[in-house]
């Protein structure tokens, strides 16, 4: 092992294939949107911007990745896990936040996978941590998304569509009730359990083939069920992992700090706090999708039409949504490039703790 894009496979002409992919979605996203908007009304709005808020949005980026730190070291420390040094985990998320549009075979979770296993915690147990707050960050999201669906029924901000609200009242609690059923001491062992050999080589045989795939779905379910034991036992143990839930609170917070930020820079200041929490999760759920180029282009198009569905103007939602993307999708990509050649020294400082331990 003796380069970064070894450990990540990390291709260059991948990597610019990449970035190419995602900025020619972002920029097919930008005119299919426009032509809806008026190009004219995008244009007076960007003319009319007031660029003092682009700086404040790196007080959001700043927050984010803080809060992504805190609680990525929370959860890889519990339970006896490798206790990962504040410099050392926030080279793993630079890293990691802009792994997947350079067209690395890791996206972000592998990298987190990655750096576990690399400090000490075992495969299953690895798997499981990062399953764990990736969990936890859909899971505060969700509930911050319900709870502003719930103010905005009750009268706290106006024009969110009904199916908008009652989406999220209604599938978050079932997702809750499902995690809190499926999760309880008397089920944990028996879904979550890894039990028995791991079966041989599939070859040829069709039959073997059946038996592997079938044993690597169950494995897998087991370690998503491992993560959600992860996050019950941080929501019930606040006190002993505080960093946990408050660091990805503070994740959502900068994210959602530098969607407002861009949104003040083109003059949208009458978005109460509940519809702009309900329009940022219904837009940020495409990034659970497999799309192309990290989600570039998609993602725009569903911020900006969700921030529209709660009342702000099409043309300073997109302008807004591409600024937030800006700042949360392409400026990673610098630290991500900066940290990538020291790859081979951070892989020697996680064998050294694993070795302490």
């Amino acid at each position: 092992m003796t380069r970064g894009d070894e450990v990540f496979g990390l291709d260059k002409r991948k990597a610019l294939a990449g970035v190419a992919i995602a900025m020619l979605l972002a920029v097919g996203a930008v005119t299919l949107v426009g032509q809806v908007a008026d190009f004219d009304e995008v244009l007076e709005a960007l003319r009319r911007a007031d660029k003092l808020w682009f700086p404040v949005c790196l007080v959001g980026l700043f927050c984010a990745y803080t809060g992504y730190v805190l609680g990525y070291r929370e959860v890889a420390r519990m339970h006896g896990g490798p206790s990962l040094p504040f410099w050392t985990v926030a080279r793993i998320v630079g890293i990691g936040f802009g792994a997947n549009v350079l067209g690395s075979a890791a996206g972000g979770l592998a990298v987190d996978f990655w750096a576990l296993r690399r400090a000490g915690a075992a495969t299953h147990d690895s798997a499981r941590r990062v399953l764990g707050f990736n969990t936890l960050e859909w899971a505060l999201l969700g509930t911050g998304a319900c709870a502003a669906a719930l103010a905005v029924l009750a009268g706290a901000g106006s024009g969110a569509p009904l199916a908008m609200t009652l989406s999220w009242i209604v599938v978050v609690p079932v997702c809750i009730v499902a995690a809190v059923w499926i999760s309880s001491p008397r089920r944990r062992h028996r879904f979550a359990a890894l039990e028995g050999p791991e079966p041989e080589a599939p070859g040829r045989s069709p039959k073997r083939w059946l038996v592997w795939v079938w044993a690597q779905a169950r494995k897998g379910l087991a370690d998503a069920i491992g993560g959600v034991l992860v996050v019950r036992h941080l929501v019930t143990h606040p006190r002993s992992h505080p960093a946990g839930i408050l660091g990805f609170a503070v994740y959502w917070f900068g994210h959602l700090f530098t969607l407002y930020a861009a949104l003040r820079a083109f003059g949208v200041d009458d978005v109460g706090l509940a519809p702009l929490v309900l329009a940022f999760a219904t837009g940020y759920v495409a990034t659970a999708l497999p799309l192309p180029g990290g989600g570039s282009g998609g993602i725009e198009a569903a911020l900006a039409f969700s921030l529209h569905a709660v009342g702000v103007s099409l043309a300073p939602a997109l302008l807004a949504a591409l600024v937030y993307r800006f700042f949360t999708f392409w400026l990673p990509i610098v630290p991500a490039l900066v940290l990538v050649p020291s790859v081979k020294q951070l892989d020697s400082e996680l064998a050294n703790l694993r070795q302490a331990a």
